[in-house]
């Protein structure tokens, strides 16, 4: 009996930008891998022949940082097993059963490009790839394949291994400069994660999700002893010194300790301020779970973040 297959395509321009897709069907009989190696087998002559369609519009939107549906967007969902869905409308207007075969093929400035098998809906985890071409070298583990549930990625456990156990290590250890260090960088990361590589995102996740005066400190204080002490390991960035902003720092008590200002310094609870930016993380992340668009964000965004916990291994 013949089966109606899919040469399916999705064109990249120069920015890294989705402009279009493509597709071409046929009507074959044979078994599903003999029909898999006749698609392979036909990607350049149908190339010549495709039919074009437009990007649809509400995938343009998933990043809000980009106008355009980016590849990097798409990867993000072929990461969870989603690529299908860009293909959706052109499956509904050629009538296409509930699972069709097909191959999906990348063209970069008009030039086919392959760079792997895997199944229609398989999520793509990179773990099973190492030492692909694109991937380098090392070996290394793939955190969505680590921390997946069947509700999706634990991101909590996730920030958790790479970030705050060793925020919480420093902290039990009295390295408390070290400490404030990387709990400052921990939120660069995360408002990364939000908002993008964007000026002021620092500031736009501390107002967002934190009540930063409950601690007797505003957003551009902690913004500016951030500059101070991750640049220079002192109180003193250049606003600071032009009396633009308060001088901020921190001390150590137990909760509820309070200690005034001092000559022209003011002093917030470095226990306080951990507990007040954890229950703010929790906050944060409330937000993916009803929107699966921004949990492919963080997909596309993570996927550049490096840990201590996923060392790339060279044999």
């Amino acid at each position: 009996m013949k089966e109606q297959i899919f040469n399916l395509f999705y064109f990249i321009n120069e920015r890294n930008s989705i402009i279009k897709l493509g597709v071409v069907s046929h009507q074959i009989s044979g078994d599903d891998k003999s029909k898999e190696v006749f698609l392979k087998n036909n990607i350049l002559n149908d190339l010549s022949k495709v039919k074009s369609f437009p990007v649809p519009q509400h995938f343009k939107s998933i990043n809000s940082k980009n106008k355009d549906f980016t590849y990097g967007t798409y990867q993000a969902m072929f990461r969870q097993g989603r690529q299908m869905e860009l293909f959706e409308d052109i499956f509904k207007r050629y009538n296409a059963s509930s699972n069709p075969l097909f191959c999906i093929t990348a063209i970069v400035n008009g030039v086919p490009q392959y760079d792997l098998t895997i199944n229609g809906d398989e999520p793509l985890y990179m773990n099973k790839y190492q030492k692909h071409p694109k991937l380098g070298s090392g070996i290394m583990s793939d955190y969505l394949y680590d921390y997946q549930t069947p509700e999706g990625i634990d991101i909590p456990l996730l920030l958790n291994k790479d970030y705050l156990e060793a925020i919480k290590l420093l902290y039990n250890n009295q390295n408390y400069v070290s400490c404030m260090k990387l709990l400052v960088s921990f939120i660069d990361t995360i408002s990364f994660l939000e908002f993008g590589d964007v000026q002021g995102s620092f500031i736009k996740w501390i107002d967002t999700y934190t009540d930063i005066e409950r601690i007797n400190i505003t957003s551009s204080q902690l913004w500016e002893l951030r500059n101070s002490i991750l640049h220079m390991s002192n109180l003193d960035s250049r606003k600071v010194l032009n009396g633009e902003v308060n001088r901020i720092s921190f001390y150590i008590a137990k909760k509820g300790v309070i200690l005034p200002p001092e000559n022209d310094t003011t002093y917030f609870n470095l226990v306080e301020f951990m507990n007040l930016i954890m229950e703010s993380v929790e906050n944060w992340l409330h937000s993916y779970n009803e929107d699966v668009n921004k949990r492919t964000v963080f997909i596309e965004r993570y996927d550049r973040i490096i840990s201590d916990a996923r060392p790339a291994l060279i044999e």
